[in-house]
């Protein structure tokens, strides 16, 4: 019998690996959502020495610039970060300012200047923040959707259900952009990729048109591009004529006879299948998440 040992050949981490960095380079703000944190972390081992962390505001060639001040304030004393043990983080306090007038959202910088110590500052040194404006008029129906269907023709599955999301059109402030119809992976398989269309919002009318021949996705088993027209209950479509949906006040929307053509792979010229749909919102676009003060959470500490 042939016996080998071998030694663990650990990785040492030394002063010479210290740095300073956000865990994420960007941070989404409601604008009426209060409050928001954002941690700077210093990674250095047990006993290091105390750690001063200077952080400024950049709005350089940003197109819609949040202004500090007017658009949002800061709720730390200064923008110099204390980390006293020499290890673990400090955080950011940046307040939103919520007016009552739409004017999209805006943007600024955060950046990691200076530490006390010299550290190497980490991957990530600079924090992009959106302030996300909640004034937009279409705000209703921006978020995410539960979609049940109601098939009309065809579906070989039934039931099925499509998570949809809703998003502003930041080059028109009447359009919607709305990913995910026609996808549920539990029952047909779902898309290989999700494409994003475009809905055009009348709020006097208060409808939502598609244009027909949207592409929506790509279809992961036929391997083949969706388009979205409206149908019929005998299973035809009408290429010229858009798809148009009713929107509720309640932020709900309803839209019937969607239907869905295959326009590539191996089922070409297929017509899915054409369904009633009930849209029930679901969650307003995700709140950014915050953070509590560093003595409150149990700091994980870095050994030699």
């Amino acid at each position: 019998m042939l016996l080998v040992s071998c030694e663990a050949d650990y990785v040492m981490f030394d002063s010479s690996k210290s740095f300073v960095a956000f865990p994420e380079g960007s941070t989404s703000i409601a604008e009426q959502g209060g409050m928001v944190g954002i941690p700077v972390y210093v990674v250095a081992t047990e006993g290091s020495p105390s750690v001063t962390v200077d952080f400024d505001f950049d709005i350089t060639d940003i197109a819609s610039p949040a202004i500090e001040g007017e658009d949002f304030s800061l709720v730390n004393d200064s923008k110099t970060l204390s980390i006293s043990e020499g290890w673990g983080y400090d955080t950011i306090w940046i307040l939103p300012v919520d007016n009552d007038v739409f004017g999209g959202s805006k943007y600024f910088n955060v950046v990691l200047t200076s530490n006390s110590q010299n550290y190497e500052f980490g991957a990530i040194s600079t924090n992009a923040v959106e302030i996300e404006d909640n004034e937009h008029p279409l705000q209703q129906w921006i978020g995410t959707y539960s979609v049940e269907t109601t098939t009309i023709y065809y579906d070989n599955f039934g039931g099925e259900t499509w998570t949809v999301t809703t998003a502003p059109d930041p080059d028109d402030v009447s359009n919607l952009r709305v990913t995910g119809i026609g996808n549920d992976p539990s029952k047909n398989g779902g898309y290989s990729e999700v494409v994003t269309i475009i809905g055009a919002v009348d709020l006097e009318e208060k409808t939502i048109t598609f244009s027909a021949g949207s592409e929506v996705g790509t279809h992961a088993a036929f391997s083949g591009p969706i388009e979205l027209y409206l149908g019929d209950e005998s299973g035809g479509f009408d290429e010229g004529a858009s798809i148009v949906g009713d929107l509720s006040d309640d932020g709900s929307i309803s839209v019937d006879f969607m239907a869905f053509q295959f326009v590539g792979g191996l089922n070409a010229g297929l017509t899915w299948g054409v369904f009633g749909t009930t849209w029930t919102k679901t969650a307003k676009k995700a709140a950014p998440m915050s953070y509590p003060a560093a003595d409150q959470v149990k700091q994980i500490k870095l050994h030699r």
